[in-house]
């Protein structure tokens, strides 16, 4: 009878192996490019568990720049692509074929940081600017913030690559390799906390651009609809755990990226206030005309530009969105 009751006990442990969570969990990666309040959610779904409840295991990928992200998703090396979309736009307009899917940061916020010997915008003329790449992401809002206050590239200033993200250009800026760059709203916080400059906030004139979104390739996300569903379940757990608890929302994000406090609490309650985590995921047809118009304005592509819908597949959203009842 004990060698029997023995067996049963073997069977049922290992029935319940086979099918927990952590055994039947279907592994992707998703690439990010930097540790800053513009990836949190995605270490958010991580330490809460969102990920693991939706039977899957995500590595996040460390990509150091956009465009390398953006080369890593085309190549199959990573599944979710997590960048400005402007980047899929370019792609998309030399014939390729990727797709936003969801909206990770529905705006701007960045602020543009001086070195100590520059204090106005016109200090920047033949001055060299830092940035995360020559193309896209901050870099094209950064282009048009300054044309808006008169400054044109490249004959009024040049740009200097410096890979690692804010953090990275921040550093740049302290030992003056670069004049200037935009740094994400904790960052700029902490620039002006050691002596650095505030020369303008680019919200001022680009209101309204859907800066970052999850982006994956058509055809693998085809052929995995049900991961590309639940990553994005998850994905919106975890936007609205943020809003439901910014104190540990703040905790998570000072552990992780190394962000002190109160800078930590302070970049939480700036996204809050201004809504720049959709907290349903969703894209903004506003954001991305922002987003295209501006890239024609800097001859990046051509006019008449194409319609926002040319680069969104919102159908895995929608029915994340409905698998979680809303």
């Amino acid at each position: 009878m004990l060698k029997i009751t023995s067996i049963f006990i073997f069977v049922v442990l290992s029935s319940a192996s086979i099918l927990s969570p952590s055994a039947t969990a279907q592994s992707v990666k998703a690439g990010y490019t930097s540790k800053t309040i513009f990836f949190l959610p995605f270490f958010i779904g991580q330490k809460r568990g969102f990920y693991q409840a939706e039977g899957l295991k995500v590595e996040l990928v460390y990509m150091g720049s956009p465009s390398v992200n953006l080369q890593a998703l085309v190549a199959g090396q990573i599944d979710f692509s997590n960048i400005n979309p402007d980047g899929i736009v370019l792609f998309n307009e030399k014939g390729g074929n990727l797709k936003a899917i969801a909206g990770v940061v529905n705006g701007v916020a960045y602020t543009l940081v001086g070195g100590k010997a520059y204090k106005k915008i016109d200090d920047l003329k033949g001055a060299k600017l830092g940035v995360a790449a020559l193309k896209g992401g901050p870099t094209t809002f950064l282009l048009e913030y300054l044309r808006l206050k008169g400054l044109s590239y490249p004959r009024d200033y040049t740009l200097v690559v410096v890979g690692g993200g804010t953090p990275a250009r921040l550093a740049a800026l302290e030992i003056g390799a670069i004049a200037a760059a935009v740094l994400d709203i904790t960052n700029s916080e902490i620039a002006v906390d050691r002596g650095l400059n505030v020369l303008g906030d680019v919200s001022d004139v680009i209101p309204t651009f859907q800066f970052t979104t999850i982006n994956v390739d058509p055809i693998w996300a085809a052929k995995n609809i049900s991961a590309v569903v639940k990553f994005l379940k998850a994905h919106i757990r975890s936007l609205r755990w943020i809003y439901e608890n910014p104190d540990e929302a703040a905790d998570i994000y000072s552990k992780e990226m190394g962000v002190e406090q109160p800078y930590a609490r302070r970049g939480i309650d700036y996204f809050v206030r201004n809504k720049l985590f959709p907290i349903d995921g969703i894209i903004t047809t506003e954001g991305m005309k922002a987003n295209i118009e501006i890239q024609a304005k800097q001859g990046l592509i051509s006019r008449p530009v194409p319609s926002p819908e040319k680069y969104i597949d919102v159908s895995y959203l929608k029915q994340a969105q409905k698998e979680l009842g809303m």
